[in-house]
């Protein structure tokens, strides 16, 4: 069971979920997406829920629906690579804020990426 954070509403949380699935390739392009009730029960939230998450990803264009079939990822690599640049930029400027707020300066976070970014076998 995920715990979901009471900040945010679960529909945006589980569209963000499914969306790092989607630009992480753990879901590929052109990949028929559980059913509403198969999320549903997945992450313990209401079906009303899971389609608004759904629906949401289709105003992106990262799922699109296909009648009395399913809801599939876009084919179309694309825009899964753009969301993905974007999604890399958000986070690292969420980062820089945080480090930012909390005092440190540009060089010293420059000098920890760049160690931690030389280290063998960091994250891979």
């Amino acid at each position: 069971m995920i715990k979901f954070n009471t900040n945010l509403p679960i529909y945006i949380q589980l569209a963000e979920i499914i969306k790092s699935q989607i630009i992480s390739g753990e879901l590929s392009p052109g990949e028929k997406l559980e059913s509403v009730r198969s999320y549903a029960e997945m992450y313990e939230v209401n079906p009303n829920t899971v389609q608004r998450a759904l629906s949401d990803l289709e105003s992106t264009g990262l799922v699109h629906s296909k009648r009395a079939v399913g809801k599939f990822v876009t084919s179309d690599s694309n825009l899964i690579g753009t969301i993905r640049e974007r999604q890399i930029d958000v986070e690292i400027r969420n980062m820089l804020e945080k480090l930012y707020s909390q005092g440190y300066s540009k060089e010293e976070i420059y000098a920890s990426l760049k160690n931690l970014l030389k280290e063998e076998n960091i994250y891979e």
